[in-house]
């Protein structure tokens, strides 16, 4: 694949121009028609479980804290784990293919739940990069494996709302677990302990894999033997020529870079300001999102989606730094769910506009694009926050830098519109 000539490309990927697949390949994109398949039901299980055991992880900057672990240490322990999934995710992508996802998926939980079970007995620097470095293995290879699964069966009319309500079950454990675990923390002997009791998580995982694995190799058979081959090294560098796939790329990675400097940093500034259960500030978040997602998901596929990025950027840019003037709980946690409701648009827009302009054999290996910003984003996030807190300069500092971070995300989707605009007009002419 990787020595086809430029001029034999189908015309919706010559020249890394977005476009909309020829019809041959619409079974691609619409390998089933109902959005509530067994698989997709399965995929949603199984992300909720993986996802619980990193959504315990809001409170690890206290545990470090608590663990004696210098200050300068403490941001690039946080970030350990995802600079790893950033490494490791590009090497991925290029194996990932239809055939082998549920593997991956199988592989991944494997490692992961390794890792938790060894959280209580990494107390020093040393285990504990160990311990990060593991988890992030982990975990990159079960969200690959369900990113490419997830974008086989996804009907491409209900992209956004699937995208959506998949990104409710990334949402619902960090609506949960924080919540739960500052519960439980009282009769536990650390935060560690608490990482290693969601290690049983994974079993009703692993359960699901088989059959949804034996759909998958069914569904796999389907599809055209050209769409079960890795992408060559061709058309793995269009992805990094097409303007709207690097826009949606970046502003991904400036929105988590954002997101994750709240997420990691919220809890002691919530404590600081007397909130008598800091993960409430998550619940409210969360459920904000949630119900946007559930009751609006019809509707995120009738918006203009860059233009309703741009303004959803725009206006979280200028909520997050306001974070630092709560003064009490309750206006804390009254941000938190317009906080959450931004949130709530974001995600699943920015997917599904990664769908609609990917063709056929490019649309796992681009999703995963996303993640490797996602990745990226959760290493700076919490790297650049932690050197803030560091340096003694205050949680205003830090949601500052938080809200400027997002309003690149808000430059970066401003052409995004114009972009898939131009795509559909060549693709109806």
């Amino acid at each position: 694949m990787s020595s086809q000539p430029e001029n034999s490309q189908p015309e919706h990927i010559r020249d890394g121009q977005p476009g909309h697949a020829p019809a041959e390949h619409a079974a691609d994109f619409v390998g089933i028609p109902n959005l509530w398949s067994y698989e997709f039901i399965a995929i949603c299980a199984i992300s909720v479980l993986a996802f619980c055991n990193i959504s315990i992880f809001y409170g690890f900057y206290s545990y470090l804290t608590e663990l004696g672990i210098p200050p300068a240490w403490r941001g690039p322990l946080l970030a350990m784990e995802p600079l790893t999934a950033l490494i490791v995710r590009p090497f991925l992508g290029r194996y990932l293919t239809v055939g082998n996802s549920v593997r991956f998926m199988r592989v991944g939980m494997g490692l992961a739940t390794l890792a938790l079970v060894c959280y209580p007995f990494a107390t020093a620097i040393p285990a504990i990069i160990c311990v990060r470095v593991l988890h992030g293995m982990g975990f990159v290879t079960v969200v690959a494996g369900l990113m490419g699964t997830l974008t086989v069966f996804l009907p491409r009319h209900k992209s956004a709302q699937g995208f959506g309500l998949f990104s409710v079950t990334i949402l619902l454990p960090y609506a949960i677990m924080p919540a739960f675990v500052e519960m439980l923390l009282p009769h536990l002997s650390s935060h560690g302990q608490a990482y290693a009791l969601a290690a049983p998580l994974m079993l009703p995982a692993f359960l699901l894999l088989a059959p949804l694995g034996r759909r998958t190799r069914a569904m796999a058979a389907k599809l055209p033997p050209s769409h079960l081959e890795r992408p060559g090294w061709a058309e793995v560098r269009q992805s990094f020529t097409n303007l709207g796939v690097m826009l949606l790329v970046a502003a991904n990675f400036f929105l988590v870079a954002a997101h994750s400097i709240v997420f990691f940093f919220m809890r002691d500034f919530a404590a600081g300001i007397g909130a008598a259960n800091p993960g409430a500030f998550f619940s409210c978040a969360n459920a904000a999102t949630i119900s946007v997602r559930v009751l609006g998901g019809r509707m995120l596929d009738r918006l203009d989606k860059g233009r309703a990025l741009f303004l959803t950027f725009l206006g979280m840019g200028v909520l997050i730094p306001l974070f630092a003037h709560a003064g009490r709980p309750a206006v804390l946690f009254s941000m938190a769910a317009l906080y959450g409701t931004g949130m709530a648009l974001t995600m699943p827009l920015i997917n599904a506009s990664m769908l609609g302009i990917s063709p056929p054999r490019l649309k796992a290996y681009n999703a995963n694009l996303l993640m490797v910003a996602v990745d990226a984003g959760f290493f700076v996030g919490p790297f650049l926050g932690g050197a803030i807190m560091a340096g003694d300069l205050g949680h205003a500092v830090l949601f500052g830098v938080g809200g400027t971070v997002m309003l690149c995300a808000a430059v970066c989707a401003r052409p995004v519109a114009r972009i898939m605009r131009k795509g559909e007009a060549g693709a109806s002419s």
